[in-house]
Parts: C-alpha cells; sequence; structure tokens
C-alpha cells in the first residue's frame, strides 16, 4: 500500500492570517521527519508570495509543492475568464518564486468542474486531486462540496480527461482528513486504518495547515491539536510497512 500525506496550504480558517505557514508547517515537518516522509503542500499563491524562501526549502527536502489557488476562492464560483486568469497568475507565481511549474492541483473546498479540469489540462497540469468519492459526512453536512455526481466518482486514480489524471482523496463513509484523527479514539482509528488497508492501494490523507495551531474553533477546543497530533503518530506506527509517496509519484505507473 502505498500513502500520501497531503496538506492544504491557506490563510488560516477563523482570522485570515498565516500563522498555520509559520508555526503549524513546522510542527507537521516535525512530524513527517520523524519516519522520513515526503509530503504534497497544496498551496495558495498568497502563501507562496508572502514566503517564497520557505516553500522553496521544502522543495530542497523533496518534497512536493502543488497548487491550491492564487487565492483560497472556489473555483465553481469564477466565469470561466477568472478561472483562466486564475491559474496563468498561479503558474506565473509558481516560476517566480520556486522555479517550478505546478503539476498537481486541488480546488479550494474541492470546487473544481469541467471547465477548470480543461483549463488544467490545457496548461500541462498531471494531475487533480478536489474530488471525495464515498463520503457520507461531506455529502450530509456540506452539500455544498460534494454533489451526489461527486459522491459517486470512482475511489482510485483514473484519467478524468485525456492528458489529466484524478488522485481522489480516500474516505470510507467518513475522508481520512484531520477531523478523523482529532475525534476517534485510537481503538476506532485502528479500525479505520484497517478499513482503509483493505479498501485501497493507495491512500490520500489530508491535512491544513491551520489544523498544527491553536485557533478559535469549537471542534479546536473539543479535540485540540495535541490529540491530533498523537493520534496521527499512531496512524503512522500502525502503517510503518506501507510505502509513504508524494502524489505527483502517483502519476508515474
Amino acid at each position: 500500500m502505498k500513502i500520501v500525506v497531503s496538506m492544504d496550504v491557506e490563510p488560516d480558517l477563523h482570522t485570515r492570517e498565516f500563522n498555520g505557514v509559520v508555526e503549524g508547517i513546522p510542527v507537521f515537518l516535525n512530524l513527517m521527519n520523524k519516519s522520513n516522509i515526503k509530503s504534497t503542500f497544496f498551496t495558495t499563491c498568497d502563501c507562496i508570495n508572502k514566503y517564497p524562501i520557505f516553500f522553496k526549502e521544502l522543495i530542497f527536502q523533496k518534497h512536493e509543492i502543488a497548487l491550491h489557488g492564487f487565492t483560497h476562492n472556489r473555483f465553481d464560483e469564477m466565469s470561466f475568464e477568472e478561472k483562466q486568469n486564475q491559474i496563468k497568475k498561479s503558474i506565473s507565481c509558481f516560476k517566480k518564486n520556486l522555479e517550478i511549474s505546478p503539476t498537481g492541483f486541488r480546488a479550494p473546498q474541492h470546487s473544481v468542474d469541467k471547465s477548470t479540469l480543461f483549463l488544467l489540462e490545457k496548461t500541462d497540469f498531471q494531475y487533480d486531486s478536489s474530488y471525495t468519492p464515498f463520503n457520507f459526512f461531506q455529502l450530509i453536512f456540506f452539500p455544498r462540496i460534494s454533489t451526489l455526481k461527486n459522491f459517486f466518482t470512482p475511489t482510485k486514480k483514473y484519467l478524468i480527461r485525456k492528458n489529466l489524471l484524478e488522485i481522489p482523496t480516500s474516505s470510507f463513509i467518513i475522508p481520512a482528513v484531520s477531523l478523523t484523527f482529532r475525534i476517534f479514539p485510537k481503538p476506532l482509528l485502528r479500525v479505520y486504518s484497517g478499513v482503509l488497508k483493505f479498501l485501497f492501494r493507495e491512500v490520500i490523507l489530508y491535512f491544513h495547515s491551520w489544523d498544527f495551531i491553536d485557533n478559535k474553533s469549537r471542534i479546536s477546543r473539543i479535540f485540540p491539536k495535541e490529540r491530533l497530533i498523537k493520534n496521527f503518530e499512531y496512524f503512522l506506527k500502525l502503517n510503518k510497512g506501507a510505502e509513504f509517496v508524494t502524489a505527483n509519484t502517483l502519476c508515474e505507473n
């Protein structure tokens, strides 16, 4: 089994500041370095423009920097011209600050649509990672993010367009995301890990940069980041034999 540990990097959810970048990512990296894991950071360009040296260092450390939008705005609410401009500006941002072109994309709030996929393929992206199939939690509580059509998309990587791969984030009723690691007790996390092993050859996890800071959300007060960190460390121990890879490497086979 291969596991991709990914992070959506964006301004902090509740304050719109960048504490998740300067404080949260170093906490996350400490966890990754202990197990020698390379991660994929889906990053908005306002973060890259503010901290270019920081993200260049992540590339030097062999992590992947992929695109999460020029800013954290939903793509399905933009006109075609706005999407085109966002992607064009984002590619310029990557080239200017990081000296690379992004090859992977995850839409803010999973808001990908057909015209966005068309533009990604047209601008030589290799993959999208915006869909989360079989996510009952998202379908019920966030219907704006997840539709029935998106719910029944394939659970493994597939060609979504002729030259564009879809690498969906993993889910079985509840998605393999930070909230799951916050709220599950260890026995349930062990069962959930076993289900992922059974169902998926390639597991795609994702967190947010602001998950690893103290924030003002109710969830964070009830289930603090320390619990998230301990549970994620436990998950890594449970999956010691897995191969941890960056998302772009899944395009190679």
